[in-house]
């Protein structure tokens, strides 16, 4: 079993509504039914790592939350659009959105309105004993977090991406297939990292940044930069 530490060691800045969490892994006590945030394909692939990572007598699956009902299907129904919902004492909430932004926006509105985040690890992924892990986020398998790695909220580690010993990736960050942090690296909030993109050790990756794919920064990256290339050159993110 994966052992999940709940503390950060800074607090969350004032603009985030998503709470630490504040159970280790498994879900917290009282949790009855879990419901996935995005029903498109991440959406779909979070159900099956439901079935991975929590037992059939556990919490059940109740159906996902999006704004476009044509959506359900054979992994589960739509239960309401997100910006409608008023989360219940017992949903246990999945984030099944790849995008930095909208994964923040969506999160933020559902905590604010009572809304609890499950935090999944995947039975195949490695987590270090000492790896500090956010609220909401979701450590996809094969995945490594390292020993003194830090997660923020909401973070998403998608199939063998990697944490190195003590980097950070901050609230709502995405880390794509393959994607690699080195040793004391760190990425900002809302920060997109693409396929097989690698961030030097030690270097910083300023918020809402994006590393596109098979590229590598090698030198500090400034907030609202898109980094391309062997090594990284930087240009204006386009919105």
């Amino acid at each position: 079993m994966v052992h999940v530490r709940a503390e950060l060691p800074e607090p969350a800045p004032p603009e985030s509504t998503l709470p630490l969490l504040d159970r280790p892994f498994p879900p917290f006590p009282g949790c009855h039914r879990i419901l996935i945030v995005g029903a498109g394909g991440f959406g779909r692939e979070v159900r099956c790592w439901v079935r991975d990572a929590w037992p059939a007598d556990g919490p059940v699956f109740a159906g996902f939350l999006d704004a476009d009902a044509s959506r359900g299907g054979a992994e589960g129904a739509i239960v309401a659009d997100p910006d409608r919902y008023e989360p219940m004492p017992g949903d246990g909430l999945l984030l099944g959105i790849g995008i930095p932004g909208v994964r923040r926006r969506l999160a933020e509105s559902l905590a604010g309105r009572g809304g609890r985040f499950l935090t999944l690890v995947h039975p195949t992924a490695i987590v270090a004993p000492s790896a500090l892990l956010g609220a909401g986020t979701i450590v996809c398998p094969y995945a490594i977090v390292s020993a003194a790695a830090t997660l923020g909220r909401g973070v998403l580690l998608n199939y063998h991406a990697s944490v190195a010993h003590d980097a950070s990736v901050g609230d709502f960050g995405v880390l794509a297939p393959y994607a690699t942090l080195g040793g004391f690296a760190r990425v900002g909030v809302d920060v997109f990292l693409g396929l097989h993109a690698s961030i030097g050790p030690g270097r910083q990756v300023g918020d809402r940044s994006k590393v596109s794919a098979n590229s590598s920064a090698l030198a500090d990256v400034p907030p609202d930069t898109l980094v391309y290339g062997v090594p990284g050159r930087h240009g204006p993110l386009l919105s």
